[in-house]
């Protein structure tokens, strides 16, 4: 079976970061570890060819025109198209697919909402059911969201049974293996935040104010926080960091926080990119509350939810992890059972490659 990777960033730059050494395969979505059990050839599509292309969608209001056009002179070479991040990049194919003017196979993953709860949402949720039953599978990253996309969309339990599953995206089973000894959690001392999707680092920052300890916050320039009286004891950096370097903070790090602001409506599957460093560096984390997440924190033992803009409810947590050193430790450890047990790239590959070949096999029929 020949399956054709495409997504909304480049997966030859993953590609090429995973094979250097310094980023984990879960960021080439199950291409690793699906090509070293040997039924699966994962091609990477080249992300851009013709720009001028994309300035074209742009306008036309079509992201990644380019590939998508080049995909359609590509169809002998592969047997399903599978799109990580589907929205953004395949909804020419999308709209061909409704036609019946493009037939192969599109199986995609869901990270966020695809349905509305605004006052034009009979329109938008009529638009959105039909865009997204014309992929063959949708693999949710959150039971949670299936079942409300079910429910808002009014998909028929017969069709969600057939075209609906659910798998946990999880961190690379070796890359974050290290032979340098690792640092007791008690004996690190400053807590980390990095991240740039609806971030609250206000929240976070007001909660550190009068805390005799130290806050190190990595974003972006767009995602820097409002704040303008940032405390001593909290450092910003918004220069951009590559991923093995950021690394090397949390590993030195006492835990890892997760603040998040987003209007209920969108509640997806935000947080959980910073989730996957926190099980397998085997890290506490203080999260606000996102139901929809698979990971249950609390459930699992490793971390503490705090309601959304919070400050007190944060302070008091990150108090309890600078002085309850048995709670601390505790975190650590469930969090890399959690990491071993439950939630990695081999039990994503299983996920994958079950729906894949069930794809593959109703396309042969």
């Amino acid at each position: 079976m020949k399956v054709l990777l495409v997504n909304n960033y480049s997966m030859e730059n993953a590609y090429d970061l995973y094979k250097k050494g310094v980023s984990g395969s879960q960021h080439v979505w199950g291409k690793i570890e699906l090509e070293r059990r040997g039924e699966i050839e994962m091609v990477i599509f080249k992300h851009e060819k013709y720009g001028f292309l994309n300035k074209l969608g742009k306008w036309l209001k079509i992201s990644h025109l380019d590939q998508q056009i080049r995909i359609l002179n590509n169809l002998k070479s592969f047997d399903i198209l599978y799109a990580p991040y589907s929205s953004t990049n395949t909804r020419l194919l999308v709209f061909l697919k409704w036609l019946g003017l493009f037939r192969k196979p599109i199986v995609v993953t869901i990270h966020q909402p695809v349905f509305s709860s605004g006052k034009s949402k009979k329109l938008s949720n009529f638009l959105a059911k039909k865009f997204i039953l014309q992929y063959e599978a949708s693999i949710f990253l959150s039971e949670a969201l299936m079942r409300k996309t079910v429910e808002m969309l009014r998909v028929p339990e017969v069709i969600a049974n057939q075209k609906f599953s659910t798998a946990q995206w999880g961190p690379d089973t070796d890359f974050y293996h290290s032979d340098e000894p690792e640092i007791p959690l008690e004996d690190c001392n400053y807590f980390i935040s990095a991240g740039q999707t609806d971030r609250d680092y206000d929240t976070l920052i007001e909660a550190f104010r009068g805390i005799d300890y130290s806050l190190k916050i990595f974003c972006s320039k767009k995602t820097m926080p409002k704040t303008k009286d940032i405390p001593a004891n909290v450092s910003i950096d918004s220069k951009g960091m590559p991923y093995f370097e950021l690394l090397n903070h949390y590993k030195k790090s006492r835990a890892i926080l997760i603040p998040l602001r987003y209007p209920p409506e969108k509640e997806g599957c935000q947080g959980m990119t910073s989730l996957q460093d926190v099980i397998a560096l085997g890290k506490p984390t203080i999260i606000t509350t996102n139901r929809s997440l698979n990971l249950d924190v609390e459930k699992e033992g490793f971390g503490i939810f705090v309601e959304m803009g919070d400050v007190e409810g944060w302070r008091k947590a990150i108090k309890l992890l600078i002085e309850d050193k048995a709670t601390l430790n505790n975190m650590g450890l469930n969090a890399k059972r959690t990491y071993l047990e439950k939630f990695n790239s081999q039990i994503f590959a299983d996920k994958l490659q079950e729906v894949l070949v069930k794809v593959y096999k109703n396309a042969k029929k």
